[in-house]
This record gives structure tokens, C-alpha cells and sequence, in this order.
């Protein structure tokens, strides 16, 4: 079970104390369904398929797949980095130095990048699933983002997300794929290597071990 003394983040602790960690008033972010405090306290490590093999990390998120948020020990005085952990590889990536950071960055991903089964539409009356999100959405959402964190993410963060609401979706492309987007690739790189950079970002880690190869 997870140590009853750990440091939840401010940042959660805040978001908790709103109520946005579950109904009616949960705050989404795009592929990070939050733990409740409560349920963070009582995990066990065994439950799940895979083991997390240094008990000092906890699980506090998961995307819709079942992969893990972790928070990852960084030293005894500094917050928890938070790991990107899929259930299928045994090694994780440092996503961001502290949670603020994580959430932030997930959104700066998430009106960036394609993804076939979550995207943006310019045109909402060619959508062609519910799970395409036309740009009247996509602002309600960024609203309540900019409204919601007010007091938890810090002001530079919330001026990016004021920013992104009066921007206009455009068609943006690579190599293999062409899809509508708030930012560019180049855009989102820039604002990752001003706000989220630090010397652990996207660097490896091990954080699972399978049940079965431990006795």
C-alpha cells in the first residue's frame, strides 16, 4: 500500500479541495483520469497486472488505455517529477518536473497532436464521429480550463491558455499526416523547451516489473 506519509502536490491538494477530481464537478484533461486522494491512499502495488517496482512511485492518473501518471521521488526536498508509464513496457519517461507542469503540458499535446481517434474538426458539420471536437468545443473547454485553474496553475500558464483561446484552428501537416490543430509542431516544441524543460524531460526510467517473473 502506498506510504500514508507522501507529499500529495499542492497542486492536487488544490484540485481536490474543488472537487474536481470526480463528479459533479470533475475538470478533465485530455488522457488523465484522476485518482481521488482517497483511492491514491489505499492503492495496493499487487492489484494491477504489472508491479511498480519501486514502491516509492505512485499512481495517480491513467489515460483512457489503463497506462499510468506516476509521481516519480526527485530528491528529498523537490516535488514529485511525474512518469509517463505504459502498461506494456517496462520503462517510463519523464514527463515533466511537477504535476503543474504535466497537466499543462498535456494540454499544449492535446490541441497539438493527432491522435485517429480523438481529433479536432475545423468544419463541424463534417464530423464524422463523437469523438471529434469542433473548434465551439474546443474553447468551452479551454474556458473552463482557464477559469478552473485560476489559484492552482500559475499565471504564465493560464496567459499560454488565455493565448490559445483567441487562436483559430488550422490544417497543419508532417511527413505522414495532415490533420486541424491550435499549434504546430514547432509551436508546441518552443513552449515545451521554454516552460517544461528540465534535465530529466522524456528521459527513461524502469518502473514495472511482470507478476509472474516475481517469486
Amino acid at each position: 500500500m502506498v506510504d500514508k506519509n507522501i507529499k500529495i502536490p499542492s497542486v492536487y491538494q488544490k484540485m481536490s479541495e474543488r472537487g474536481y477530481l470526480t463528479e459533479p464537478n470533475y475538470l478533465w484533461i485530455w488522457a488523465m483520469f484522476w485518482r481521488p486522494i482517497d483511492k491514491i491512499l489505499q492503492y495496493e502495488y499487487y492489484e494491477d497486472e504489472y508491479l511498480i517496482e519501486n514502491r516509492t512511485m505512485i499512481p495517480f492518473a491513467r489515460t483512457g488505455g489503463g497506462d499510468d501518471w506516476l509521481w516519480v521521488p526527485n530528491g528529498e526536498n523537490e516535488e514529485y517529477c511525474v512518469g509517463m508509464c505504459y502498461k506494456e513496457e517496462r520503462e517510463g519517461v519523464y514527463f515533466a518536473k511537477n504535476t503543474e507542469d504535466a497537466i499543462f503540458r498535456q494540454m499544449l499535446e492535446y490541441v497539438t497532436f493527432y491522435y485517429d481517434y480523438e481529433d479536432f474538426c475545423m468544419d463541424e458539420s463534417q464530423m464524422e464521429s463523437l469523438d471529434q471536437m469542433g473548434e465551439n468545443g474546443l474553447m468551452q473547454w479551454l474556458e473552463k480550463c482557464e477559469r478552473g485553474f485560476q489559484g492552482i496553475l500559475n499565471e504564465e500558464y493560464l496567459n499560454v491558455i488565455s493565448q490559445l483561446r483567441r487562436r483559430k484552428l488550422q490544417h497543419v501537416k508532417n511527413e505522414i499526416e495532415e490533420w486541424d490543430a491550435l499549434l504546430t509542431e514547432d509551436e508546441y516544441n518552443a513552449l515545451v523547451k521554454k516552460y517544461i524543460n528540465f534535465e530529466l524531460l522524456d528521459q527513461k526510467f524502469v518502473w514495472n516489473i511482470e507478476k509472474k517473473s516475481r517469486i
